[in-house]
């Protein structure tokens, strides 16, 4: 299974109803794959700043439905031109 998420996922989001869904989507996507591989993985769009916090916000809902903290680290240096790579990983291992 591969921890890398969609970076469509990312790019521009039209009004807060939309991008609220879209997190809610995103809090799932990263849920499962923290329990599934361990750790999520994104190429994100870094031009927006809104695009990292609500994919940081995602990532830290996604930690609290699963009863855990979650360590989220963004690299813009090894990620192609205005993009970053973001990885999601446990504090604790996921039960």
């Amino acid at each position: 299974m591969s921890t890398w998420g969609s970076p469509e996922r990312f790019l521009a989001i039209g009004g807060d109803a939309e991008r609220r869904a879209r997190s809610e989507e995103m809090v799932a996507e990263i849920a499962d794959a923290l329990v599934a591989a361990g750790e999520y993985e994104a190429r994100i769009d870094a031009q927006t700043t809104q695009r990292i916090v609500d994919f940081n916000w995602s990532a830290r809902q996604a930690g609290r439905r699963l009863g855990i903290r979650v360590h989220v680290d963004i690299r813009y240096s090894r990620a192609p031109e205005g993009q970053a790579e973001a990885r999601v990983t446990p504090l604790t291992a996921p039960s």
